[in-house]
């Protein structure tokens, strides 16, 4: 199996860069060889990024007979409110992923909604578009003895200071203006933000909402695995409240660390992960109300910030139903033995596995229905996109 680095290595510390290690280690779990390189010998490749090098990689695979797997992370819902400019490219970016979807000889997305997104016909893709999630390592990201006190005592904090965290890149579209508003009206909990982003890409109100922080929020950066885990097991709370996800493998890993989770009640959230039986929820503002220095903009954020200040109080003070252990029941149905049970079956359905060397996949078998595979979001991880 062929999962190239080239300019992926540009998105390593993205979620699509978690998603490809998550890739390879599932691929390698089912006994496959996995090559990093173009010209090293290969049956089937595995393309992840809106790169420009992901569509010569699929031409290349196709001029070698072999099958293109396309992971299809991104949409043009969730590239919006992220860097620079992003908005005004935004129709642009869509036509650019779309034409790279249409590439694979099948694509793969993270979740039901997802598919339902690039199921559109402005993505104008004809293969089979599957299901399967990204997963998450439940026996790594659990939570452990002592890491409360770690994460403090990391942090230079009181043994007994209360302490939110949510981790992501810092932009509008993860709800990093109203967290630190929320961070303003609660001054007694310390707000730490994981992740790092390229000065160069984030917007100007972001960097400036960043900079003028209050002192309880903290930004350590992009850190190793061990200290990440470490914080979602340790934190009192993880609060994401981002505005569009095709999936998010942070929020999986809190789950599978038993945070107690505050959570954008947003679309992608509804079905899975409902309100008081797996997460506690709030309501968010669009990013379109909140992304600017407006007045308007400034009231919207403060008014957010209020609701989800008085939300996340609940959750602090233990008036929320304690719902970890659903939550960690959450993340197991996603574990990385379960995606990679379920990876098998596309691979199945899609024949990539067998006597791929000279064939790739044929046409007939790209004309026929794939067999149904229930994937860990209990959707028919084979079916075919039909809008």
């Amino acid at each position: 199996m062929l999962i190239p680095k080239g300019l992926a290595a540009l998105a390593g510390q993205s979620g699509i860069g978690e998603a490809i290690r998550h890739q390879r280690r599932a691929v390698e779990s089912l006994g496959h060889e996995v090559v990093t390189s173009p010209f090293a010998d290969f049956d089937v490749v595995h393309l992840n990024t809106p790169f420009p090098d992901t569509p010569l990689l699929a031409a290349w695979a196709h001029l070698r007979r072999r099958p293109v797997m396309m992971w299809a992370h991104s949409t043009e819902e969730d590239f919006r409110d992220s860097f620079t400019g992003a908005n005004r490219i935004a129709p642009w970016f869509r036509r650019w992923i779309a034409w790279i979807y249409r590439r694979g000889d099948a694509v793969i997305t993270p979740t039901p909604y997802a598919q339902g997104l690039i199921s559109r016909p402005r993505y104008g893709i004809r293969r089979p578009i599957h299901v399967l999630s990204n997963g998450v390592d439940t026996t790594f990201f659990r939570r452990r003895e002592g890491d409360a006190a770690a994460l403090r005592e990391r942090l230079g904090l009181p043994a007994d200071a209360r302490v939110v965290m949510s981790v992501g890149l810092q932009m509008v579209r993860k709800g990093i203006l109203e967290w630190i508003e929320v961070a303003r009206a609660l001054p007694e909990v310390t707000f730490v933000w994981y992740g790092r982003t390229d000065p160069r890409l984030i917007t100007e109100e972001v960097s400036s909402a960043v900079a003028s922080a209050p002192s309880n929020c903290l930004f350590p950066g992009f850190v190793a695995p061990e200290q990440l885990r470490e914080a979602y097991g340790g934190a009192d709370a993880f609060c994401f409240l981002t505005k569009e996800e095709t999936e998010g493998i942070v929020l999986l890993e809190a789950l599978s660390c038993e945070a107690p989770v505050l959570l954008s009640d947003i679309p992608i959230y509804s079905d899975w992960l409902p309100d008081g039986e797996v997460v506690h929820k709030v309501a968010v503002p669009p990013a379109k109300a909140v992304g600017s220095k407006t007045p308007g903009a400034a009231h919207v954020r403060g008014q957010a910030a209020e609701r989800i200040a008085g939300r996340l109080r609940s959750l602090l003070d233990g008036e929320l139903t304690d719902l970890s252990a659903a939550g960690r029941r959450a993340a197991e149905a996603v574990d990385m033995h379960e995606v990679a049970a379920s990876l098998q079956g596309i691979y199945e359905a899609e024949r990539v596995t067998e006597g791929t060397k000279s064939t790739g996949i044929s046409a007939r078998r790209r004309a026929s229905t794939a067999p149904s595979l229930r994937s860990p979001h209990g959707q028919d991880a084979g079916r075919a996109a039909e809008r």
